[in-house]
């Protein structure tokens, strides 16, 4: 991404509107077809696409920069990851929480081995420290690539068991016929598979 002279308080105005509303719209479990709608709206925007085409100078350049800039983040933001981190205005499940509804009590998340893409922490066993996994979280839509770390993994050395939590909304719960398809490569790949709702 083509990086710009952008002033800071202006950056943090422009991704704060932009988290502001990317949580009004549950963006996390936006459908790609809504999402592209939307980036052209902000783009068209004066207050995000308007503040930023002065400092990025050509209009066809401002959607870029949302979309591979604040918005390639926000998932990650939205779990206090990352320099956008402390602009998100609705924060999503803490993962000792999402640890919690995947495997049910018991586990200590070990935040000094947080990793990104994907997500990925290592829990150990609160009675049992020697017993320990690797824990990736992410929506519906990154399945593959949650499930493809996993293996990538586990094929460079990785001895330890890998938990994969699909985490979905209220608003757009994963189906039936998509949770039982995971579960089928789950056991298939040697991987655990849950399915946890955010909020």
């Amino acid at each position: 991404m083509t990086t710009y002279s952008l002033p800071r308080d202006l950056e943090e105005q422009v991704v704060r509107l932009l988290y502001q509303r990317a949580a009004e719209l549950n963006w996390t479990y936006l459908p790609d077809a809504e999402r592209t709608k939307q980036y052209q709206l902000w783009t068209a925007d004066p207050a995000i696409g308007g503040k930023l085409l002065g400092f990025i100078a050509k209009p066809e350049n401002v959607r870029p920069w949302i979309k591979d800039g604040p918005m390639k983040e926000y998932a990650r933001a939205t779990y206090g990851v990352g320099k956008y981190a402390p602009f998100v205005t609705k924060p999503a499940t803490p993962v000792d929480t999402l640890v919690v509804k995947a495997l049910g009590p018991g586990w200590v998340v070990d935040l000094a081995t947080l990793d990104i893409k994907p997500l990925k922490v290592t829990i150990r066993r609160e009675d049992n420290e020697d017993e320990e996994r690797r824990f990736v979280w992410g929506p519906v839509k990154d399945f593959k690539h949650l499930a493809w770390a996993a293996i990538l993994a586990q094929a460079g050395g990785d001895p330890l068991p890998w938990a994969v939590c699909v985490v979905d909304s209220f608003v757009r719960p994963v189906s039936k016929t998509q949770k039982v398809s995971h579960q089928r490569i789950a056991e298939r790949l040697g991987l655990l598979v849950a399915h946890v709702s955010d909020g």
